[in-house]
């Protein structure tokens, strides 16, 4: 085995060319944690979808607005986070996380993003037989070699999945390079399509609607103004809420804390977040 966790490592791994578009990245983890409380740290909403693959301690979730995504889970898949999730460990925690656009997910996998809600998806569920020991594998290579373990067996994926609708291509791209401030009645006309057969789109091939998307990414967008020390009522202007009271709901709603308690420079988790962008 090649890391045991004894030494804290997170390492992350570009995807292959042939995969652009669709893998984000890669990351290779491995912590340890023995004393004390539980390690704990809140990972924000995001649009990227995950497969985590483990091979150590399981890690609990608690979602800050429900019961959503709660539960302990060794491997698990996750769409795009609508609400903040508190994530927290004990003992050897070590695994290998694959980061997605969620239209990359479904054009790879070729099932629909809609059914990564079952509760506790497990990853093994996506790969064709073939890759059944892909865990197995990860586990066992060398930590440098795992991106290009992952380039290959993936790689070998591409042209079996199912085609991305041109609209929801679109309309990802439009949600991203405006931050979330375009309603989907917009979208729906910049994409040629009625707001229901876009929303339908979404769901089958995102797992979440193009409005969820955009309250995302105006979240993140504000967190990201008020961590530069902007005032909240310019931060809510900005990040295209109605006033700095909504901004305050929106937030009390999706993190279980008010905009002044998030710890905005600790253990707020950004990481699976690309960049935000027109080809986000």
């Amino acid at each position: 085995m090649s890391d045991s966790g004894a030494s804290p490592h997170s390492r992350q791994f570009d995807p292959a060319p042939a995969l652009a578009g669709i893998v984000s990245g890669y990351s290779s983890y491995a912590y340890s944690h023995h004393t004390g409380a539980p390690r704990r740290r809140m990972l924000i909403p995001n649009t990227v979808a995950t497969v985590n693959f483990g091979f150590g301690a399981p890690v609990r979730t608690r979602s800050t607005a429900g019961a959503d995504n709660a539960g302990d889970a060794l491997s698990r898949v996750d769409l795009p986070a609508t609400a903040a999730v508190f994530a927290e460990h004990e003992g050897d925690v070590r695994g290998v996380v694959v980061r997605m656009r969620p239209m990359g997910a479904y054009q790879l996998f070729g099932i629909p993003m809609s059914e990564w809600r079952q509760p506790h998806f497990d990853p093994s569920h996506l790969l064709p037989r073939a890759l059944r020991f892909l865990p197995e594998q990860l586990e066992a290579a060398q930590i440098q070699g795992r991106g290009r373990l992952l380039d290959g067996l993936l790689s070998g994926l591409l042209g079996h999945g199912r085609r991305v609708a041109p609209e929801v291509l679109w309309a990802w791209h439009e949600l991203h390079r405006t931050r979330g401030r375009i309603s989907v009645g917009q979208l729906a006309v910049g994409a040629l399509s009625s707001a229901r057969h876009l929303e339908r789109r979404f769901r089958e091939q995102v797992g979440r609607t193009p409005g969820e998307i955009a309250r995302i990414l105006r979240f993140r967008n504000a967190l990201r103004l008020q961590a530069r020390g902007l005032p909240l009522h310019s931060v809510a202007e900005l990040a295209g809420f109605h006033d700095q009271a909504h901004f305050n709901h929106v937030v009390k709603a999706t993190t279980g804390l008010t905009p002044t308690q998030l710890p905005l420079h600790d253990s707020l988790e950004w990481s699976a977040e690309p960049e935000t962008g027109p080809h986000s």
